[in-house]
């Protein structure tokens, strides 16, 4: 299965007849309800679409009570005495440095405990990062976060707002997940901060797949959550290959099925077990990199995320496919396979989103272009990257 076929059959595939598509994206259209109940018992978040059309989530209070007990159980914690004696983390100030605007499912969780809980209300705070990053960063001191949970090219951003001396907080921990951390990012951002990393890997399809162990591996919780490598016929691959996808089922939602569906990612499952002792697979994860894009000219430059660009074109609900492109140090060219008339428009919309966007960070200078039944490039997986940005040494060279 994928997600672009169970969006068009979603009436067949919800197990709950009070379910209707068109009242649910009503619902998540309101940003005031972020992290409440739809009709007083279901939780609904949207994905982002990075690999494709947006696809809209359901969870009821079982599958909820399964992501809570992981998330409680087999989260990594580094200071066990501190967590023996707050458990709940009423003492911490926890920022979730993200997608505020939209009900993703980490801002739905982040705002569902919110309302759950008062005390946490108070130590556990949502910051955009779509906001300009001198903004992002006032808002952070102003928090003083101890514990920091985002995306890895946001913690790499603000690793460098940190080394330039414009972030003046000290987190004991930064929590990252939704991309691909690499060493290299892992050291900047844990040398910057003075801070432990702990990575995590999830998604909309199931939102604690895995955790990172003392001995920074991940572990999948296999007991809630089947992943499969396959190659490009969907035929399993040896354990310890890398597969061309992975297909995933949800053990814990029984709301909205997801049976041996393709995630997008590419994942290899080890053949030995993990030096912690852990009875738990170990997983390596190859997809949703988050590249940092470096916009500006011989003037000056700004690091960017791909992600918050990403972002900033998905608010267009028209443009369920398109691919944004570094093309030079100052220029983007924003691409869609669509045509027609209401395509158009959307690129005028989205080129209007961007060009706010990049004014307020204080990049007004990058030029943006669009361009409308455009083939996606893809790579040599056959997948596309939603953005793709100038490797560092050809930016260097193009600047010199």
């Amino acid at each position: 299965m994928n997600k672009a076929y169970l969006m068009a059959n979603f009436h067949d595939w919800v197990c709950d007849p009070r379910l209707e598509l068109a009242a649910l994206r009503q619902f998540i259209q309101d940003p005031s309800l972020i992290g409440s109940a739809y009709q007083g018992r279901f939780l609904v978040w949207e994905s982002s679409g990075s690999h494709g059309a947006p696809g809209v989530f359901v969870q009821d209070a079982a599958a909820m009570a399964v992501y809570d007990a992981l998330e409680a159980t087999r989260r990594r914690v580094p200071n066990l005495p501190l967590h023996l004696l707050d458990p709940w983390g009423v003492l911490d100030r926890i920022a979730f440095v993200g997608a505020t605007n939209g009900h993703f499912a980490s801002t739905v969780s982040v705002e569902r405990l919110r309302r759950l809980n008062p005390f946490l209300s108070r130590a556990l705070q949502g910051i955009s990062f779509l906001q300009p990053l001198p903004a992002l960063a006032r808002e952070l001191v102003s928090f003083n976060p101890r514990v920091i949970t985002t995306y890895p090219s946001v913690a790499i951003m603000l690793a460098e707002e940190k080394m330039r001396g414009k972030l003046d907080i000290n987190p004991r921990e930064i929590w990252t997940g939704g991309e691909t951390l690499t060493d290299a990012m892992r050291t900047a951002i844990s040398q910057a901060f003075n801070a432990e990393v702990i990575n995590s890997y999830g998604a909309s399809e199931f939102m604690s797949l895995a955790f990172e162990c003392a001995h920074q591996r991940l572990h999948l919780n296999s007991d809630w959550a089947i992943l499969e490598p396959v190659d490009e016929m969907n035929r399993p691959v040896p354990i310890g290959q890398v597969g061309s996808t992975t297909l995933l089922t949800n053990l814990a939602n029984h709301v909205q099925p997801i049976i041996r569906y393709d995630l997008g990612d590419r994942v290899s499952i080890a053949s030995m077990p993990c030096e912690c002792g852990s009875v738990l697979p170990v997983i390596e994860v190859q997809g949703r990199s988050g590249d940092l894009l470096h916009l500006g000219d011989r003037h000056g430059q700004a690091a960017v995320s791909a992600l918050a660009l990403s972002t900033v074109v998905e608010s267009i609900e028209e443009l369920v496919d398109f691919q944004l492109i570094q093309t030079a140090p100052n220029e983007l060219e924003l691409n869609t396979e669509l045509g027609g008339p209401m395509v158009d428009e959307a690129l005028r919309r989205a080129k209007s989103a961007l060009d706010h966007y990049l004014t307020s960070q204080n990049l007004g200078r990058t030029q943006v272009s669009c361009n409308a039944a455009r083939p996606s490039v893809r790579g040599r997986n056959g997948k596309t990257h939603r953005v793709i940005g100038i490797p560092n040494h050809d930016l260097l060279q193009w600047l010199a």
